[in-house]
């Protein structure tokens, strides 16, 4: 049995496995990949940004191209990205944590998370649905498809966080019996 397994065996569920492999995994996606529109095209290494190019080129997103070819209006998705960076990026080692180790505090942080991921994702789904991209419709589909795990995984997130959270502060405020 693995390290990952003892680890995980009987005091997580299903689910803070998903959480913790999409946190785990956030990391050098991140750093590596969402990164890139950020910095100038000449910092980033070769290899990545053939990467990128594929996302762009082959793929056809339109918000992650890197360099002069890069759309002026997509300011609000480079916002995004410096807010991931800046902000989202301790927290998945944060998460990854205390979903390692089953921490019983990381339920309002999870629930913070998910909200506020979920609640950013919805006009990058809206743009690649209705937006002033030049894309056909089944480019749009297949993006929508690639970024949609960003949206249901947070949104799960903060569902399963809220429960818990509610049901924390409903046992919290039942009248003590004396």
């Amino acid at each position: 049995m693995s390290a990952f397994s003892r680890a995980f065996s009987g005091r997580h569920s299903r689910m803070d496995i998903v959480y913790f492999v999409y946190f785990v995994s956030h990391i050098p996606i991140t750093l590596l990949i969402d990164a890139q529109p950020l910095v100038p095209a000449g910092l980033v290494p070769k290899a990545l940004l053939s990467l990128t190019g594929f996302l762009t080129d082959v793929l056809g997103d339109p918000f992650m191209v890197v360099g002069p070819r890069a759309r002026s209006d997509m300011t609000w998705f480079r916002s995004l990205l410096a807010s991931e960076l800046l902000l989202q990026m301790p927290f998945f080692f944060y998460a990854a944590w205390a979903l390692w180790t089953n921490c019983p505090r990381r339920h309002l942080p999870l629930l913070v998370y998910g909200v506020h991921v979920a609640t950013t994702m919805i006009p990058i789904l809206g743009t690649l649905y209705r937006g002033d991209i030049d894309r056909p419709c089944g480019t749009r589909a297949m993006l929508a498809g690639i970024y949609m795990p960003y949206l249901l995984i947070p949104l799960a997130i903060a569902y399963e966080s809220y429960t818990h959270c509610a049901a924390v502060l409903s046992a919290a405020a039942k009248p003590k019996k004396s």
